[in-house]
């Protein structure tokens, strides 16, 4: 499996996708292979539900500074780096049924973010800053066991 992977995103450098589907292959960690080189400047939509990634990479807003969506849902996230807040084209993230239980302030640095999804994971508060997205932006937040306050904040 782990050389049908590194086919996958080298096919992907190679061609200059746009579009990467990794869902589905039971990673356990990010890929190092998506972030070496300069390969992978295009891509625009990262696709990695259904897997059981953990953290994702600090450098992951460097690396792919052309991401517009971002989908990471049904994994075992715990955090967000930082870092994500530089991914200034994101325009959709999916960070639902992981298991993060805050959110970073950075995620209000994303202007261009139109669709945040942040339900069924274990979120005990959402800091002011988070909450600095455009009031377009969709934001999915309810089901959160931990904190049902979180779901009357009437942002749905």
């Amino acid at each position: 499996m782990a050389s049908e992977l590194c086919k996958t995103i080298s096919v992907a450098k190679l061609e200059k996708h746009k579009n990467l589907f990794l869902n589905y292959r039971n990673l356990h960690h990010f890929p190092m292979e998506l972030l070496k080189d300069e390969g992978l400047q295009y891509l625009e939509r990262l696709y990695m539900k259904r897997n059981s990634l953990t953290t994702l990479p600090e450098d992951l807003a460097q690396k792919l500074p052309n991401l517009v969506e971002l989908y990471l849902h049904s994994n075992n996230i715990v955090v967000v780096p930082e870092a994500i807040g530089s991914l200034v084209k994101l325009q959709c993230l999916d960070l639902s049924d992981n298991a993060l239980e805050i959110v970073c302030p950075e995620i209000g640095r994303l202007r261009s973010l139109r669709h945040l999804r942040l339900a069924n994971n274990q979120l005990k508060f959402l800091p002011p800053d988070a909450l600095e997205i455009k009031p377009s932006t969709l934001l999915k937040l309810c089901h959160h066991q931990q904190s049902p306050s979180l779901c009357m904040l009437g942002l749905f």
